[in-house]
């Protein structure tokens, strides 16, 4: 097992996880129990991903991210550190993201986020901590870059810049995001996806970012209530993704009780989901993504070498035994 240095870059946020104990009636109070923690897909990837590093001599996991002044600042901060996680945050005038999710009794989640202080992250802060993670690690380690979505479809202009910089030995994944993206923001997706070794999304994100032009809105994310305009086949946007884009890495498809897929080269890979009972699905995708890369950089050969049927099947079987993990427990973090 070779070293790998992760770094993460995506949003930090606080979630107040609200459980329903019976499904939502509208026009009444729905009485909860809050639960706090800290979340965002960046948060939540990085507590997953050193859940598989601790102790394990398998490298090290670094966040990049934005927070305010604030006293959630200073609690998240601490929350990332206690779990292993060397936060590289920008402070910034605006108020540390925030996000209410509410948890319906079948494990479906609906999410009302306030991105606050991640919007505000500046390429000068991404550069400056990536180069000294780079700086301060030594041969033979790998590093492995992260996006989460949520930091593209924001800043759009910060990630391609940041992105076009990297050294050519440096692998680099991107999981979609759970926003409604538009027209500019499914282009900036797609754009930069091709250019990444990995591409993650779930079914309806992949299906929706590949819509044509002019397709109605939806809620990437959700797995009810879609459109007929993005019920096309995953096979057809597969396919889409990868002539439209010419995008040459592996295309992970988390395709939720279906299990998960992958595509490379031709080869189309699968494996069933775990059979367990769901109790929230917040951060399950982040869990997926975490366990998936977690095992496809732990081998020593080149990222084209990391392509072969066994070595993906290895990392789909890693990511979808962790979604299971996460899917048991409340919050989109392993606590």
């Amino acid at each position: 097992m070779v070293d790998t240095v992760f770094v993460v870059i995506g949003d930090v946020m606080v979630d107040d996880i609200a459980p329903l104990a019976t499904p939502l009636i509208l026009d009444h109070d729905n009485p909860v129990h809050f639960h706090r923690i800290f979340g965002g897909q960046g948060a939540n990837t990085s507590a997953w991903l050193a859940t598989q590093t601790r102790g394990s001599g398998h490298g090290a996991v670094h966040l990049v991210g934005a927070v305010g002044s604030d006293s959630e600042a200073a609690w998240v901060t601490e929350q990332l550190v206690a779990r292993d996680i060397t936060p590289r945050v920008q402070t910034t005038d605006d108020p540390t993201g925030r996000c209410v999710i509410v948890v319906a009794p079948d494990g479906g989640r609906t999410m009302y986020p306030d991105a606050g202080a991640n919007t505000s992250m500046t390429l000068d802060h991404v550069r400056e901590q990536f180069q000294h993670v780079l700086a301060t690690t030594p041969p033979p380690a790998l590093c492995h870059v992260h996006l989460s979505g949520y930091f593209l479809a924001r800043l759009p202009d910060v990630a391609k810049t940041f992105l076009h910089d990297l050294p050519e030995d440096v692998t680099v994944s991107i999981d979609a995001s759970a926003l409604v993206l538009d027209a500019q923001q499914r282009f900036d997706l797609l754009q930069v996806a091709a250019s990444c070794h990995v591409f993650v999304a779930n079914r309806v994100e992949l299906t929706t970012v590949m819509n044509p032009r002019g397709a109605q809105p939806v809620t990437v994310g959700q797995d009810s209530d879609v459109p007929a305009s993005v019920e096309s086949s995953l096979e057809e946007s597969v396919d889409k993704m990868i002539s439209q884009t010419g995008f040459g890495g592996v295309l992970v498809v988390k395709d939720g009780s279906n299990g998960a897929h992958a595509v490379h080269d031709g080869a189309w890979l699968h494996v069933p989901a775990r059979d367990v009972v769901v109790v929230d699905t917040t951060g399950a995708g982040d869990a997926f993504t975490a366990g998936f890369l977690a095992e496809w950089t732990s081998s020593p050969t080149p990222a084209a070498s990391r392509m072969t049927d066994e070595a993906l099947i290895a990392a789909l079987e890693a990511g979808t035994d962790l979604a299971a993990q996460a899917v048991t427990r409340t919050g989109g973090n392993p606590g």
